[in-house]
């Protein structure tokens, strides 16, 4: 298994058992959106924000928006986008940022601006995740050697192990609570910052079964559901609990996305698709290509529209549930 700095996801094939699919469940997915039938400009997706009713789409092939009829795209050829392969989007009022692997763009207006290591602090050009704090700053992640970076518009602030407490220049996720904590997944463990403090977990101080942590979700008791390489773990600020393929209906332990609703979990796999599971009840659902109609097992991110509607990521186009 390559490591978790890489973004290289081809080379990790997980074969889907055909005998273990579970109940067929073909029109699970009630829209599917591919370049060969849509504006989509790249199959491989990365992320997807919402603005009301527009879907902001990250893609290996440029950044489209979609608004239900409508695609616009903007790609190093219609645009001063700085790379085709853009991995991540955050909406913040009506500015829309983009991490891509040649820097951070913000949208203003249809007017972009790049920021790149020549021409401000970033401290790497290859940005992995954004995220927004209650103030509106903006929360800047990075595959490796850049750290957590903080952009407010004008002022900068840049978080390494080497002059504060985070635990790796690596940074998977950044998700916020509704006190303003950002949690952070990093490939040493899990970080809560509140600004000032970083609290760290790892495997060497808590029951987190491991360190490369990839996704982050916060439900409504602000619970918080961690996903890594070892599955998909509970937190609710004292206890854990680590779902796995051991002692779950998960279907594989290689947790990339997290999305909670009132009473389910949405869970995507890197290479066995879609899980649901309701902790009350302990019901667990496996959607893959054998048995349902998603166009691919490897599911990058999962975000809820303005009507509910989850959204999927992944490495071949898009499946709205």
């Amino acid at each position: 298994m390559a490591g978790f700095a890489s973004c290289s996801k081809e080379a990790h094939v997980i074969p889907v058992d055909e005998e273990e699919t579970g109940t067929p469940v073909p029109n699970s997915f009630s829209q599917i959106f591919l370049t060969s039938t849509s504006g989509l400009p790249g199959n491989i997706v990365y992320d997807i924000a919402f603005e009301g009713q527009v879907a902001h789409i990250a893609t290996n092939n440029g950044y489209a928006t979609y608004d239900g009829s409508n695609w616009q795209v903007f790609n190093t050829s219609n645009s001063a986008l700085p790379s085709n392969k853009v991995n991540a989007v955050c909406v913040s009022g009506n500015i829309i940022w983009l991490g891509t692997d040649n820097g951070l763009v913000q949208l203003d207006g249809g007017i972009m601006t790049i920021y790149t290591m020549l021409n401000s602090p970033l401290p790497v050009n290859k940005v992995r995740c954004l995220e927004t704090d209650l103030s509106g700053q903006l929360w800047i992640g990075t595959f490796s050697g850049g750290g957590l970076a903080g952009f407010d518009g004008s002022n900068w602030s840049v978080y390494t192990p080497g002059n504060s407490d985070l635990p790796s220049n690596t940074v998977a996720e950044i998700t916020r609570d509704d006190l303003g904590n950002l949690w952070i997944g990093t490939a040493a463990g899990l970080s809560k910052f509140d600004g000032t403090t970083f609290t760290n977990y790892s495997v060497g101080n808590s029951p987190l079964p491991n360190n490369n942590i990839y996704t982050i979700a916060i439900d409504s008791s602000d619970v918080k559901w961690i996903g890594s390489n070892s599955g998909l773990t509970r937190f609710d600020n004292s206890s854990w609990t680590t779902y796995d393929m051991q002692n779950s209906g998960l279907p594989l332990n290689l947790v990339r996305s997290i999305a909670a609703s009132s009473n389910v979990l949405w869970i995507g796999m890197e290479g066995q698709g879609l899980a649901s599971f309701e902790p009350g009840t302990n019901q667990w659902i496996h959607y893959n290509t054998n048995n349902s109609n998603i166009p691919n097992n490897f599911v990058n991110h999962l975000t809820w529209n303005n009507t509910q509607q989850l959204w999927l990521s992944t490495e071949n186009g898009i499946a709205v549930k």
